[in-house]
């Protein structure tokens, strides 16, 4: 009797155990397969947008010295750590969180700072130009002075030259100091509807003197604005191009 009770609940007992294993390894599975794509969905929708981020303001900087009126900003890389995605980065993509939070802790302040450096600068040659203009130019047009140094430094003006500082180019900076002083002096007769003239003739103005003046007063601004852009671009050129572009370009194509 009790040889037949085995040899009937063997089979079954067998049964259940292969079931049982059965139901573990595709549950297991199952789960490896949901893990595999949800890393896959993340990488492919998250990945491609920080790219980019950090190539534009890659190319930007880049391009910083003929186009200096721009402000890096990483806004998808804020949305990362501020949805908590850069624990996911940590656990499946261990060396692109290395990357990405070296980038965060120890460049991305130094954009910033950029961000602020250049702007500071513009506004304190901006009034250090207005200033050294009322002394230099005629009392007779001296009210243009903060007009003139307004439009040498401020963007889509036609008589801009901070990019051309930025480049060290004098001749065209100079030639841009005149224009701007001749078109607003123009502009300033017009309005004041009187000739810009002392006893009959048209009073002369220096514009050597004022030009090397202008850049004498600006050269330390400008050479920091240089050095700090130097120093940035090479540690992005490292750290950016040369480590956190390559990574999630290979996690964007194989995420798994």
């Amino acid at each position: 009797m009790n040889g037949e009770w085995v040899q009937w609940i063997l089979p079954i007992a067998l049964t259940l155990i292969t079931l049982i294993i059965g139901y573990l390894l595709g549950s297991k599975r199952q789960k490896k397969q949901t893990l595999q794509g949800h890393i896959t969905k993340i990488a492919r929708e998250e990945y491609p947008s920080l790219f980019d981020e950090l190539r534009r303001n890659s190319e930007q900087l880049d391009n910083y010295l003929n186009h200096p009126f721009v402000t890096f900003n990483f806004p998808k890389l804020d949305q990362l750590y501020n949805r908590g995605l850069e624990e996911f980065i940590r656990k499946h993509h261990k060396d692109l969180f290395s990357a990405i939070d070296s980038f965060r802790n120890n460049i991305l302040p130094k954009f910033k700072d950029f961000n602020s450096l250049g702007k500071e600068s513009r506004i304190k040659v901006r009034d250090i130009w207005s200033n050294c203009l009322s002394k230099s130019l005629p009392r007779e047009v001296a009210e243009v002075s903060n007009a003139i140094a307004q439009n040498l430094l401020t963007t889509m003006n036609p008589h801009n030259v901070l990019s051309l500082l930025l480049n060290g180019k004098d001749e065209e900076i100079r030639n841009k100091i005149e224009g701007c002083i001749l078109g607003n002096i123009h502009i300033y007769q017009k309005i004041r509807k009187r000739p810009f003239v002392i006893k009959g003739q048209t009073k002369v103005i220096n514009y050597d003197e004022i030009f090397q003046a202008l850049m004498d007063k600006a050269k330390l601004d400008i050479a920091k604005i240089v050095d700090k852009h130097k120093e940035l671009k090479k540690q992005n050129d490292n750290e950016v191009r040369g480590k956190l572009l390559p990574l999630l370009k290979k996690y964007i194509s194989n995420p798994i």
